[in-house]
C-alpha cells in the first residue's frame, strides 16, 4: 500500500474555505506563467524564417527550434505533474517559471542553432512544469461551485496567448530582431513569480515511499517516441517507422506492467482505468484533433491558393481565439449549472456545425470566418466543461498528473492530427489535381477541394467524441448538485 503523509490540511476543506484566495485571484496569479507558456508555443513560428537567415541554416534544420520544444514539453508534462503532487504544486510552478525565464534568456543569447535548440529544451522543461501545474493549482484552490468560472477564465488566458503569439512575434521580430521574442518573457515572468509568491498559498505534498524512477523513464520514453514519430512520420522510411512504432508499443506495455507492480506509481492504474476520466481525456484528444484543419491547413490554403499575405492570414486566425476568449467565462458559468455530458455534447455538436459551415463555405472568406467562429465557440463550451468535470473527478493526490494529461491530450492531438492532415490533404490534392498543376484556377479549385475533403474526414472525429461524451456518466459533485437541487457560491 502507498504510504501518504499530508504535510498540511487540504485547503478546500470546510474549515478553511474562508482562507482560500478567490478563484479570480488564483487565475490572475497563475495567468502570467500560463500565458507565457502558451505564448511561446505560437510566437516562435513567425520568426523561423528570420532565424534561418540569421544562422545560415536550412528549413529542415531550423524546424528543430519548434520540434525540440514540443517533444520535451509533451513528454515531460506528466512527470512534472507528478512532481507537483509530490513536492507541492506552487513550488514546482514557480520553479518552472524560473527555469522558463532563464531558458528564454539563453535563447536570446544564442550564437548558433545548436545553442538555441539546447536553450529551447531547457526552456521547455520550465514550460512543462508550468503547464502541468497551472490548471492543478486553479482546481486545488476552487470548489465545485466556482471551479467552472475559474477554468473558463483560464481558457481565456490560453486563447489570448495563442491568438496574440503570431501577431506579437511578427511585430517584435520586425522591430527588434528575433531575440526580442524571448526577451519579452523576462519582465512578464519575473512579475508573475512575485505575484504567485504573494497570492497563492502552499499546497499539500503527497509523501510516498519512494519515487518510481524506472516508471518515469518508461513513460517519458513512450511519449517521446510517440510524438517524435508522428512529427517525422511523413519523411521517414518503412524500417524507421516500424522501429518507432515497436519502440512506442514496447515502452507503453512495459510502463503499464511497471505501474501495476510499483507501490507508488507515476500514474496509478485507477486513474487510467477510471471511465469518467479516460473517456473525457479521449474525447478531448478528438476535439483538439478536429481543430487542426483551422490551425494547420487553412494558413496554407489562404496564402498559397487565395493569395493572402502573412498579416491577413494572422488576422483571420485570430477569429477562433477571440471567440474562445468571449465565450470562455460564459462556458464556465454554464458548467456549474448543467451536467458535463450535456454541455460537452452540445459544444462538440457546435464544433461539428462549424466544421460543416467551414467546408461548405470554401472559398467564401466571410462564411469561412463564421464557420471558424462557430468552431471556436463549440470548443470553448466543450473544453471548459470537460476540464471542470475531469479535475473535479480526479483524486486530490493525482491532481497534478491529471492536469498534465488534459494538456497532453491537446498537444498530442495537435501532433497526431497534423501528420494525419498532411497525409489526407496530399491524397485528396492528388485526386483532384492528378496532373499536379501548381498555379491557375485549376490549382486553386483543387486546393480548396482537398482542404474541404480533409475537413469532412476530421468531422468524423467530433462525432465520435460526442458519442463518447454522452456516455461518460456523472461525478460526485454533479450527483450532490442534483440531490441538493440548487447551487451555493463562494464570495468571489
Amino acid at each position: 500500500m502507498m504510504m501518504l503523509d499530508m504535510t498540511t490540511t487540504a485547503p478546500t476543506s470546510e474549515s478553511n474555505t474562508d482562507k482560500l484566495p478567490g478563484p479570480y485571484r488564483v487565475v490572475a496569479a497563475t495567468s502570467f506563467g500560463v500565458f507565457l507558456s502558451a505564448l511561446d508555443a505560437s510566437i516562435v513560428n513567425v520568426s523561423l524564417y528570420t532565424m534561418e537567415e540569421s544562422f545560415g541554416v536550412t528549413m529542415d534544420a531550423i524546424q528543430w527550434v519548434v520540434v525540440a520544444y514540443l517533444l520535451i514539453v509533451t513528454s515531460a508534462m506528466p512527470l512534472m505533474g507528478k512532481f507537483g503532487d509530490r513536492f507541492g504544486k506552487k513550488q514546482i510552478f514557480q520553479l518552472g517559471m524560473l527555469i522558463f525565464i532563464t531558458g528564454s534568456l539563453f535563447c536570446a543569447m544564442s550564437l548558433n542553432l545548436p545553442m538555441l535548440v539546447l536553450s529551447r529544451i531547457f526552456q521547455a522543461l520550465g514550460s512543462a512544469m508550468i503547464t502541468a501545474n497551472g490548471l492543478a493549482i486553479v482546481t486545488y484552490f476552487t470548489t465545485p461551485q466556482n471551479r467552472g468560472r475559474a477554468i473558463g477564465l483560464n481558457s481565456v488566458v490560453l486563447a489570448a496567448a495563442l491568438g496574440s503569439g503570431p501577431v506579437l512575434g511578427g511585430i517584435l521580430t520586425q522591430l527588434f530582431g528575433w531575440e526580442s521574442i524571448f526577451l519579452v518573457n523576462l519582465p512578464i515572468g519575473l512579475l508573475g513569480l512575485f505575484v504567485v509568491q504573494h497570492i497563492i498559498p502552499k499546497t499539500e505534498r503527497i509523501r510516498e515511499t519512494r519515487f518510481d524512477t524506472i516508471g518515469a523513464a518508461l513513460f517519458f520514453s513512450f511519449l517521446f517516441l510517440l510524438i517524435y514519430y508522428v512529427t517525422v512520420a511523413t519523411s521517414i522510411n518503412l524500417l524507421s517507422a516500424t522501429l518507432f512504432v515497436l519502440g512506442t508499443i514496447i515502452t507503453f506495455i512495459a510502463f503499464v506492467f511497471r505501474e501495476r507492480a510499483f507501490e507508488s506509481p507515476i500514474i496509478t492504474i485507477e486513474v487510467l482505468t477510471d471511465k469518467k476520466i479516460s473517456a473525457s481525456i479521449f474525447s478531448a484528444l478528438l476535439a483538439y484533433m478536429a481543430m487542426v484543419p483551422v490551425s494547420f491547413l487553412l494558413p496554407f490554403y489562404l496564402q498559397e491558393a487565395l493569395g493572402f499575405n502573412q498579416a491577413m492570414t494572422g488576422i483571420f486566425l485570430t477569429v477562433q481565439p477571440i471567440m474562445i476568449s468571449i465565450t470562455g467565462p460564459i462556458a464556465g458559468f454554464v458548467s456549474e449549472r448543467v451536467r458535463a455530458k450535456i454541455q460537452t455534447v452540445a459544444g462538440l455538436l457546435c464544433q461539428l456545425l462549424g466544421l460543416i459551415v467551414l467546408a461548405l463555405a470554401i472559398p467564401n472568406i466571410i462564411l469561412m470566418a463564421i464557420g471558424v467562429a462557430i468552431m471556436g465557440t463549440g470548443l470553448s463550451f466543450f473544453s471548459v466543461a470537460n476540464g471542470n468535470f475531469i479535475m473535479t473527478s480526479a483524486p486530490k493526490k493525482y491532481m497534478g498528473v491529471v492536469s498534465a494529461l488534459i494538456n497532453l491530450s491537446r498537444t498530442t492531438g495537435f501532433s497526431i492530427a497534423t501528420a494525419l492532415a498532411t497525409t489526407t490533404f496530399g491524397l485528396f490534392f492528388l485526386i483532384f489535381n492528378p496532373l499536379n498543376i501548381r498555379s491557375g484556377a485549376l490549382f486553386v479549385t483543387a486546393y480548396g477541394q482537398a482542404v474541404q475533403s480533409s475537413i469532412w474526414i476530421f468531422s468524423v472525429l467530433v462525432i465520435i467524441g460526442a458519442v463518447i461524451s454522452s456516455l461518460r456518466g456523472t461525478n460526485q459533485a454533479e450527483d450532490e448538485r442534483t440531490n441538493n437541487g440548487e447551487l451555493t457560491h463562494m464570495e468571489l
